[in-house]
């Protein structure tokens, strides 16, 4: 069972997921996230998807949605862009939205080392 999606960058990766999140509050549109930010990597499919009677970040079976409205989007970018900003070298911030089953997601920077997503066998 999925405890936490884990988003791990630098600050300029940071920064382009936030404007994603910015992008998406003015034009509320399904889109996958990887297509979306330059260099992006992922084991499973995410998509950002406008609220729908549930919002936060859900598991669809083998690929990920992440529910949000216009506000949220915008308020979860703010934070995103604290964490990127000059004066952090690392931290990470848990979002959630408030919303019943959602999976909280981790966006971290600056604490993981470089071999972290790197299979072992």
């Amino acid at each position: 069972m999925i405890r936490c999606f884990l988003f791990i960058g630098e600050a300029s990766d940071l920064v382009a997921l936030a404007k994603l999140l910015r992008r998406f509050a003015e034009n509320p549109e399904e889109v996958p996230v990887k297509d979306r930010i330059l260099g992006a990597k992922s084991r499973v499919l995410l998509m950002l998807a406008p609220a729908d009677g549930e919002s936060g970040m859900r598991d669809l079976g083998g690929k990920f949605s992440w529910k949000l409205n216009d506000w949220q989007a915008l308020r979860i970018a703010e934070r995103i862009e604290t964490l990127a900003a000059a004066d952090h070298k690392s931290g990470s911030e848990i979002l959630e939205v408030g919303s019943a089953g959602e999976i909280p997601v981790k966006v971290s920077r600056g604490e993981f080392t470089d071999d972290f997503l790197i299979s072992k066998y």
